[in-house]
């Protein structure tokens, strides 16, 4: 189960790292980039159930969850960054 965290972690980083890149340049990719994985993990998810099946599709059901919660975090974080800068309360 810490692997599956860590995973999650991982998937986070990457995911804000980017979406932090885009919304220093003031691009409104920043958002997409944590939309597209979201349903990236959604098809992940559909296809480990129709398509894998069993044991198999389990681990990679497991891997589409962890990819759509890190995506929502980063989504989530990523619109707060949003609305703290532009009420001017803080400097990111």
């Amino acid at each position: 189960m810490i692997s599956l965290f860590g995973l999650m972690g991982a998937f986070f980083v990457l995911l804000f790292g980017a979406s932090y890149f885009f919304y220093r340049k003031n691009s409104p990719v920043q958002y997409g980039i944590s939309l597209s994985s979201m349903l990236i993990s959604i098809f992940l998810f559909l296809y480990s159930i129709l398509g894998v099946g069993g044991f198999e599709g389990m681990g990679l059901g497991a891997l589409a969850a962890a990819l759509f919660l890190a995506s929502v975090l980063s989504l989530f974080v990523s619109v707060l960054f949003t609305i703290i800068n532009k009420h001017g309360k803080g400097a990111v």
